[in-house]
């Protein structure tokens, strides 16, 4: 039995001297905290060097691609989008007409509620009244099977 030996056991506490420091700056910051910010800085210079250089790679235009339409097709302008080359909004075309000046009569009109009133079920809400329902008609009694022979 050499593969178990109570010295080794004594030593594992000498080993923890071997490791990582779990603290760095005079015991200030954590090991894994020093490392987090280096990896971070790291990907960040990955990030800025590759954003520059998309940056500055020349622009390429896309070529439209060509459609394909079936001998016959014509399509509805009504449905399908166009590009206009001479788009003009129209002028405005202001008419001026006499109104005949009348005395408005004030009226006061209900305003429709901001949102739909609130019913609660009816233990809560107003009671519900209606007519009892009809009993339902009895279940058919299940058939009679006669026994099995063998069995008491």
């Amino acid at each position: 039995m050499r593969f178990f030996n109570l010295d080794r056991l004594r030593r594992i506490g000498d080993d923890v001297d071997r490791g990582w420091p779990g603290y760095l700056l005079g015991g200030r910051v954590r090991t894994s905290t020093v490392v987090l910010i280096l990896v971070f800085a790291a990907l960040w210079w990955v990030y800025d060097d590759h954003q520059r250089a998309v940056e500055s790679s020349p622009k390429t235009t896309q070529v439209p691609a060509t459609q394909v339409v079936p001998p016959g097709f014509v399509p509805d302008p009504n449905y399908t989008w166009v590009p206009r080359t001479q788009v003009q909004e129209p002028t405005p075309t202001v008419t001026v007409t006499p109104t005949p000046t009348t005395t408005p009569t004030p009226t006061t009109s209900p305003t429709p509620p901001l949102f739909p009133p609130i019913v609660l079920p009816p233990p809560f809400g107003p009671p519900v009244t209606s007519t009892p329902s009809p009993p339902p008609n009895p279940a058919p009694a299940p058939p009679v099977l006669p026994p099995l022979p063998g069995l008491p």
